[in-house]
């Protein structure tokens, strides 16, 4: 029989939902000591740092084999596609089967695709095809992979616990992050492509020995006979009827936008800025620094009742980012401002995440969370868009798109969604 796990804190989370200045840091503290969550923090942790490398490696071996910001946009957008297609059967997944154990089986699926990747390289037999193709069945490991590690978190802490557990997984996701692109641009540079990839794979494989750990077995569905369309029905019911969720679903439509940004970093550091490998990194690292002082900021906030401003100040500070990087000619300055978009970006996302998991019922989070994971993909969906306006108009045009294409959404649902409007002036709920 699988062991219990706990959903409330006792006296700590008792004390932490105190009205007192260190509420947040005592309710974050009494997560961290929950065996299984901390279990889930590392293995995701081990999971990003390593995707992060990959990511960076793979940018820069695409612009090196094409020369073309349209293809380094197609190979890191291909996986949403599969993504896309494949996510609501994996919140059926998510639903019917242990989180755990889904994990681990994409946690290793993950795995042999870097060493894959790296023998191919290795071997001088590496071409963009190769690209497309590994990234497209990278699309259909996330597919399964996502709903069942964003609606795992809810399992292990309890629902009212979601805005400052949320917080706490995305603060050690932004600190792999951070380390993630730095040391990928120092061992490509060091070492070259295909070690980096193995490397990947190695250290990738901790996260699936952290992932069979966790004790917590649970299965919500309560009706296993159903079928996988009937339940995926049951889960745009709950969407559709559900204003705050619709909302919330909604905007994290505009992350489209937001990807436009990254297929130029590359870009920006090899011809604009002319800083190489390196330099593409140290890019990368401090935009997970600013995601980083983001996310522990607000998990030591505790539960924000505002929440809409964590919605609306972001997108504000993302339009001047884009515009600001637009026509810079500062390397520094382009630095200090990809770090302060990586605050706002992550605090935008943690908190669509955390309020969409407060307001799902046990059984359909598996499903509703794979609902918001196909919103989320079409974050990379924009880097082909970007790709392409870079390529035929100007890198300046792009990035301008991004941030009129988040911000102008925000101001949109607040004009016409009267509970929008009480989420950022009043109480939230």
């Amino acid at each position: 029989m699988d062991e219990p796990q706990p959903t409330a804190l006792t006296q700590d989370e008792e004390e932490a939902n105190q009205p007192d200045a260190s509420a947040g840091r005592k309710l974050a503290l009494a997560l961290l000591r929950l065996h299984d969550f901390r279990l889930a923090l590392l293995g995701s942790a081990v999971l990003v740092f390593g995707f992060e490398m990959r990511a960076i490696v793979q940018s820069w071996l695409a612009l090196e084999l094409t020369d073309s910001q349209a293809w380094v946009g197609a190979v890191n957008g291909l996986p949403a596609i599969m993504v896309i297609a494949l996510s609501l059967l994996g919140g059926v997944a998510a639903d019917r089967f242990p989180k755990r154990d889904i994990l681990a089986v994409t946690r290793t699926g993950s795995v042999a695709l870097s060493f894959l990747t790296g023998y191919l390289v290795a071997v001088d037999v590496i071409s963009v095809w190769h690209l497309l193709a590994l990234a497209m069945v990278q699309g259909g490991i996330v597919a399964f992979a996502m709903p069942a590690n964003q609606s795992i978190v809810a399992e292990l802490v309890g629902r009212q616990n979601m805005l400052t557990a949320t917080s706490l997984t995305q603060a050690v996701m932004s600190t792999a992050m951070i380390l993630g692109p730095a040391m990928g641009g120092f061992l490509v540079g060091l070492l070259g492509v295909a070690p980096v990839y193995f490397f990947v794979g190695g250290i990738q494989s901790l996260s699936i020995a952290t992932t069979l750990m966790i004790r917590s077995r649970k299965v919500q569905s309560r009706n296993r006979s159903a079928s996988a369309l009937s339940e995926i029905a049951e889960g745009f019911r709950f969407v559709r009827g559900n204003r705050l969720v619709r909302t919330l679903m909604m905007l994290n439509v505009l992350s489209i936008f937001a990807g436009f940004v990254f297929p130029l970093l590359p870009v920006y550091a090899r011809d604009i800025f002319e800083v190489g490998e390196l330099g593409y990194g140290i890019m990368m690292t401090v935009f997970g620094l600013g995601g980083l002082t983001g996310t522990i900021g607000l998990a030591m906030a505790g539960d924000v009742k505002r929440k809409g401003i964590m919605l609306i100040a972001p997108g504000v500070v993302w339009l001047f980012g884009t515009f600001v990087f637009a026509f810079s000619n500062s390397y520094y300055l382009s630095v200090a401002v990809l770090g302060v978009m990586g605050a706002a970006g992550i605090l935008y996302v943690t908190t669509i995440n955390a309020m969409v998991q407060m307001a799902v019922p046990d059984e359909l989070r598996g499903r509703v969370s794979s609902l918001l994971s196909i919103t989320m993909q079409l974050f990379p969906i924009g880097f082909f868009a970007s790709g392409i306006i870079a390529q035929t108009i100007s890198n300046e045009v792009a990035l301008m798109t991004s941030g009129i294409g988040v911000m102008a959404p925000v101001v949109m649902v607040f004009a016409v969604s009267p509970s929008f409007r009480a989420l950022t002036l009043g109480d939230s709920g």
